[in-house]
């Protein structure tokens, strides 16, 4: 099977299989897939000529990667020399980045036996590209990247660690009763334990798991621009927020029922679905697309309490979609796919779970 998949095809799979191997941390294994996926493609486009590169001969953030023009040696067909390009740039990234990981023994044979499968030379570490050979180029597109990644906001160089963000709770003892030196209820909470054990299995440490990635925002991002991002600041720090969505509800620190009505209905919300994943649920529901979706225009999504409590079926689950009379392709009704609602709720909550042995969280 793997020879019938491209080469980019098998160092995404080494890569994820690296994540696997990692600590749990979503963030940092997103920008670890970008940057791996810049390089591969970078490495393909530098030898095609219509194609335009993404970071070589570009500024990103304020970072520039120098690049002149290479072309095919006369001993190699392109595609030989794209996959070499593409092989070194990100075998020697992804060495890099997984090099302090807590199973690095086991990701290093990994990735040197796929680099060996290859058939190219580990030992080869030249980056002058200016010399025809499509390793030199990966090298050094690797290179680049790493250097990108030491200033790209997102504190590499300090293991992703927080740099300012301090909670302003203190942290829960779930084997102590209560919660009673909270300060605010509406902020986040660290959580104390016996001992902290990741979605990948690692035992972490520290037993105090840190509040992941809060200054994520200050990291160049590969699809958004200062248009998109808010930017607030607190105890003299700031914190960028692409995308914001405003602030979710909040609970009454005055017991004023009335404010409190947002965050009651939507925390009611998920206990009364929770609900429907119990065995005891005989509901039966159409699951096709006869049934499901068609919500029509972006005037018919909520963005009041009123609109959401309209929009979602609190007791019995589900939205406003109509679904679709025709099936688009056949011009035929789509058939029924009548499923227990509890077992179709279930895999709908293993699936946005993700699951153990998986690369990270969705």
């Amino acid at each position: 099977m793997q020879a019938q998949e491209s080469v980019a095809r098998q160092w995404n799979e080494a890569l994820l299989e690296s994540i696997r191997l990692d600590f749990a941390r979503p963030t940092v294994h997103a920008r670890n897939l970008h940057h791996s996926s810049i390089l591969m493609y970078d490495a393909w486009a530098a030898y095609e000529p219509t194609a335009d590169t993404y970071f070589l001969g570009k500024t990103i953030g304020a970072f520039s990667c120098p690049f002149d023009t290479v072309s095919v040696p006369v001993t190699m067909t392109k595609q030989e020399a794209q996959e070499m390009a593409m092989s070194y740039a990100a075998f020697r990234l992804i060495s890099g980045r997984f090099a302090n990981s807590p199973n690095a023994g086991e990701t290093m044979m990994l990735l040197n036996a796929q680099f060996n499968a290859l058939g190219y030379d580990m030992s080869y570490t030249n980056q002058d590209y200016t010399n025809g050979n499509p390793a030199a180029l990966g090298n050094y597109l690797a290179f680049r990247m790493q250097q990108f990644g030491m200033q790209d906001g997102a504190n590499e160089q300090g293991g992703y660690s927080n740099l300012y963000y301090e909670p302003v709770n203190p942290t829960i003892i779930p084997i102590e009763s209560g919660n009673p030196d909270i300060v605010d209820f509406n902020r986040w909470q660290a959580i104390t334990l016996d001992v902290q054990i990741d979605q990948s299995g690692n035992v972490l440490p520290n037993n105090t798991p840190d509040f992941l990635s809060p200054e994520w925002g200050n990291v160049v991002p590969f699809a958004m621009d200062s248009s998109d991002r808010v930017t607030y600041e607190r105890q003299g720090d700031e914190y960028q927020v692409y995308h914001d969505p405003g602030d979710p509800p909040y609970l009454s620190i005055n017991d004023n029922l009335a404010g409190n009505e947002a965050y009651q209905w939507y925390f009611s919300l998920v206990s009364v679905w929770s609900s429907h994943m119990g065995i005891e649920d005989t509901t039966m529901w159409d699951i096709s697309p006869a049934s499901i979706g068609n919500i029509g225009g972006a005037e018919n999504y909520p963005s009041t309490l009123p609109e959401y409590q309209f929009f979602y079926d609190l007791e019995n689950g589900g939205d406003i979609g109509e679904g679709h009379d025709l099936n688009p392709v056949t011009g035929m009704p789509y058939e029924p796919q009548v499923v227990s609602r509890a077992d179709y709720t279930r895999v709908l909550a293993e699936f946005w779970a993700d699951g153990p042995e998986s690369e990270t969280p969705p």
